[in-house]
């Protein structure tokens, strides 16, 4: 029987091949639940809770942060175009003369505030000016600070407070207030790149008093001109490589409906989310055997990254940077992208709309790349091979003196490519040593006794807790985390969670030679089952499934989550890492959906707490059989800086994969034609 192409699949197929259509398909022209916040709703959102007396047009009345309130997931799913929506806008306020957090709901569609609630005792996500303004305050004139000052020679006068870090966990003043551990540095911004050591202050900035001054007695404080990176003032000194052009002539195999991608294989929606930065959801993936569209997640984002420090002074110790939960991204500015250098020139470049601390939207052009790359060979046998295309999806932040790349890969057989790209500037501090040889004494100064020179830490059995990038610059051994959220669900949400481990068979008469190995597959039932960690010996991966859907082979529709390597937290666990951070411990996690859980350190970890976040969801136990799971994993790089990553170091990268297995009872793409590519003359 003739079938009939449906008139939405014809409109598809042609307009998939329209250059223009595609290039003009880059401004929001369909409106859907799941679109962020444009700058019209941040700034409704703003003249509504002035309106309700909420917040006030000064300098300490601030937006810790303004996002989309999502609808109900179900909702979500049962919308169709068309039909009407929720429009809700969700803040965060922080009064800082009151030490004071609220977050609100707005309804967008009626100009209305829905709903107000202090939320005591925790301090807000964000970062403020009024943090770095009213730390150098509340120093300036102290006796303790002046005096540790004047005993290395240097005039209070010439030096300000560092903004420091939170203190949190290991903080001196009451439960909820703002409290940070601060060093002094030199005002003149030609030494100003790093905070002088040995000399800390613990700042309660609610009451505006110092709580304690620590003098170490050493720690090397001499003025360091250093050469920090500066991208204004580079001069090129290499001969510029000859380009490499990409160019699309029939135009891209992909369009772009608003915030949605839609290409021959996938569709999926994307949003940039002023805490979790890029935010992928509604993933689908086209089965051409079944000729239908099949889910694969609702959603998946950073949910948080972690940046902790590696040597024992007091300024490193607690430098536990969530950039996530506390900073959220350092999203206050606009951070466009270098066309052809952070993404290829071939690229659909998108705007992102970001807000400030005062509620005020900006507008960051170029901040999201859409684009189809060369994803080398897609199969091959003998003379046979087919060319891979991917399409891919890309956004940066820069987060004080590192870069991050959030880059997702959508590949042609289903595979699905999640990569974190490190890049900026290593963390360092000042010591007295000039060289990385310890057998060489000459790297010592002659007064290394002195307390203005003599480092303040230790050396553990020899070795140190840096690398000498220049003279008395020590970049700092330091690991950085990364934990996705995965809402993973696999033809539907009716799911179940398991691990594949591949193991030798015993020598016996199940193997009689002794080569034998088998995978093993083992289903999780409660949260407390999936808490699990990466092992190479026995290629150990993790299974999300669906029981009520199978392949023609009797499996189990199933996307498993292939590991990046396994970097394993070095602080103790009765460290303030462990203590705000539980989650890095494993490197897999495993809960039922629940629409309040999404941050895994917990929702405001600038706060003074332990163990929030997963630790404390799971600690219930709770089922993960045969319903709506979310998957967490816990990736990182444990980061020793070489000297060739000074003055910036080459971009690293980590990625984790997400495969079908028994998605499909066959190789989605052998009937890949050959790409039409003339041979260079």
């Amino acid at each position: 029987m003739k079938k009939t192409l449906p008139l939405f699949c014809f409109t598809l197929v042609l307009s998939l091949f329209n250059r223009a259509d595609a290039q003009q398909r880059t401004t929001m022209q369909y409106k859907h639940p799941l679109d962020p916040l444009d700058s019209t709703e941040i700034r409704l959102m703003r003249q509504v809770l002035l309106k309700a007396g909420k917040v006030r047009n000064d300098s300490l009345s601030l937006f810790s942060i303004i996002n989309l309130k999502e609808p109900p997931k179900q909702e979500v799913l049962a919308w169709k175009p068309g039909q009407t929506y929720r429009r809700e806008g969700y803040a965060l306020l922080y009064d800082y003369a009151s030490n004071t957090m609220a977050k609100t709901v707005v309804d967008l569609r009626e100009a209305k505030m829905l709903s107000y609630e202090i939320v005591p005792g925790k301090q807000p996500v964000g970062k403020f000016r009024q943090d770095s303004i009213l730390v150098s305050q509340v120093i300036y004139g102290n006796k303790e600070w002046n005096a540790a000052l004047r005993k290395r020679g240097i005039d209070p006068d010439s030096v300000r407070s560092h903004r420091g870090n939170f203190a949190a966990d290991v903080g001196l003043s009451p439960i909820g207030h703002r409290e940070r551990i601060v060093s002094p540095e030199y005002k003149n911004k030609k030494y100003s790149e790093n905070p002088i050591p040995g000399i800390y202050a613990y700042l309660d900035l609610t009451d505006k008093k110092v709580l304690k001054v620590i003098d170490m007695g050493k720690g090397y404080s001499e003025r360091l001109a250093i050469s920090y990176f500066d991208g204004k003032t580079l001069k090129p000194d290499l001969t510029a490589p000859k380009p490499v052009v990409i160019t699309q002539p029939e135009g891209t195999n992909y369009r772009i409906e608003g915030n949605q991608v839609i290409s021959p294989f996938w569709k999926f929606r994307f949003g940039i989310h002023n805490r979790e930065g890029l935010v992928i959801s509604e993933v689908q993936y086209f089965d051409n055997t079944q000729k239908k569209w099949r889910y694969i997640m609702y959603r998946g984002s950073l949910a948080e990254m972690i940046v902790n420090y590696g040597s024992p002074d007091l300024l490193n110790a607690v430098n536990n940077y969530f950039d996530v939960g506390v900073y959220r991204l350092f999203q206050d500015q606009a951070r466009p992208l270098t066309i052809g250098a952070d993404a290829p020139e071939n690229s659909s470049y998108l705007p992102a709309t970001l807000h400030d601390e005062f509620g005020s939207p900006i507008k960051s052009d170029n901040s999201v790349a859409v684009f189809e790359e060369y994803g080398g060979i897609l199969w091959r046998h003998e003379n046979y091979s087919r060319r891979a295309t991917n399409l891919a999806i890309k956004y940066y932040v820069t987060a004080g003196n590192y870069d991050y790349g959030f880059k997702w890969i959508f590949k042609e057989d289903g595979n699905i490519t999640v990569e974190t790209e490190l890049n900026g500037i290593p963390h360092i501090r000042t010591v007295a040593r000039v060289s990385n040889d310890m057998g060489d004494m000459k790297n010592m100064p002659m007064n290394a006794m002195d307390p203005a020179t003599a480092d303040e830490t230790i050396p553990y059995q020899g070795s140190q807790y840096g690398t000498i990038v220049g003279p008395h610059i020590e970049a700092t051994n330091h690991q950085h985390w990364f934990v996705y959220r995965f809402d993973l669900d696999v033809d539907g949400q009716t799911n179940n969670v398991g691990e594949m481990n591949t193991i030798q068979v015993p020598k016996g008469p199940n193997n009689p030679l002794g080569n034998s190995l088998v995978s093993k597959m083992t289903l999780f039932v409660k949260e407390k089952d999936a808490q699990r960690d990466v092992n190479t010996a026995t290629n150990r991966s993790w299974m999300v499934s669906n029981p009520t859907v199978k392949n023609k082979f009797g499996n189990n529709a199933s996307y498993m989550l292939m590991p990046a390597s396994g970097a394993t937290p070095l602080a103790d666990k009765t460290s303030s890492l462990f203590n705000r951070t539980e989650v890095l411990w494993h490197h897999f996690w495993a809960t039922p959906y629940n629409p309040d859980e999404f941050y895994p350190a917990g929702d405001y970890p600038a706060s003074n707490q332990k163990g929030q976040g997963l630790p404390a969801w799971t600690a219930k136990n709770r089922s993960i059989d045969n319903t709506d799971v979310v998957v967490w994993y816990v990736t990182g790089v444990t980061h020793v800086v070489r000297t060739e990553e000074w003055p910036i170091m080459n971009q690293h990268t980590v990625a984790i994969n997400l495969m079908p297995n028994g998605f499909m009872s066959s190789n989605p793409v052998a009937g890949m034609p050959a790409a039409k590519i003339q041979p260079k003359k």
